[in-house]
């Protein structure tokens, strides 16, 4: 009989999620809103949390810093989140990320069944 890992043999589970932790820090995710007044004028934005997520730091690849300098980005932070729904309907433009009040915008945005992971740009500092 073959066994795929130690873990069949001791008779454990193949579950490597239970080992995976979250405790590089909190990131929000946040958009931008257009505030109007009664005459539709613009009069300002507002920035809107929609939620936050505890993440790890990733190390960046060179495949990664290659591939984000293709699409035109630098690329300054990598992060892994556990999943979260709104990675099904994430569009990199309506969203951007801020952590320990500093500003990313989103290269690029992978999930799976259970984590997402973002790869990130610097824009600056971010003042509420």
């Amino acid at each position: 009989m073959r066994y795929k890992n130690i873990l069949q043999v001791m008779g454990m589970p193949n579950n490597r999620r239970l080992e995976e932790t979250f405790n590089d820090g909190w990131l929000k995710i946040l958009t931008q809103t257009t505030k109007r007044n009664e005459l539709g004028k613009k009069i300002g934005v507002e920035d809107t949390e929609i939620t936050s997520l505890k993440f790890r730091n990733l190390s960046m690849r060179d495949s990664d810093i290659t591939a984000m300098d293709a699409m035109g980005s630098k690329l300054t932070k990598k992060v892994k989140t556990p999943f979260h729904p709104i990675a099904k309907k994430f569009n990199k433009d309506q969203y951007f990320i801020v952590i320990d009040s500093m500003r990313y915008n989103v290269i690029y945005a992978d999930y799976d069944n259970f984590y997402i992971y973002f790869y990130l740009e610097s824009v600056g500092e971010y003042g509420d």
